[in-house]
């Protein structure tokens, strides 16, 4: 059997400064990162992970991608009704980190 070939690149996936989509002239806009967060660390992973994970998975992935939005910007997703998961209290590592995350609209636009 061969390695999986993503196995290596895990412990050096890029930040979001290294991702296609980031705009440097809009790092300080927290409105930009917030929608970097939900598209490119929550939606990206929960379709990674066919339409859902642990919260710990998401925790992992913003530690990552040096994203420091992941609560705010999954309560944005869930109260627009993208994403969905049974608390209503925000999320918080490690406490949540069993919580699962479901993806409810794959087709949201986290940038319109």
């Amino acid at each position: 059997g061969a390695a999986d070939p993503n196995a290596a690149d895990q412990n050096t996936l890029p930040a979001m400064d290294k991702l296609d989509a980031w705009d440097a002239s809009k790092a300080d806009d927290p409105q930009f990162m917030m929608n970097m967060a939900k598209k490119y660390v929550i939606m990206d992973t929960l379709q990674q992970h066919g339409g859902e994970c642990k919260f710990g998975v998401l925790f992992q992935r913003a530690d990552e991608l040096h994203c420091d939005v992941l609560t705010a910007a999954l309560n944005s997703l869930k109260r627009k009704k993208a994403v969905g998961y049974e608390k209503e209290m925000p999320l918080l590592s490690p406490v949540d980190n069993e919580v699962m995350v479901k993806l409810l609209k794959p087709d949201f636009d986290c940038f319109a």
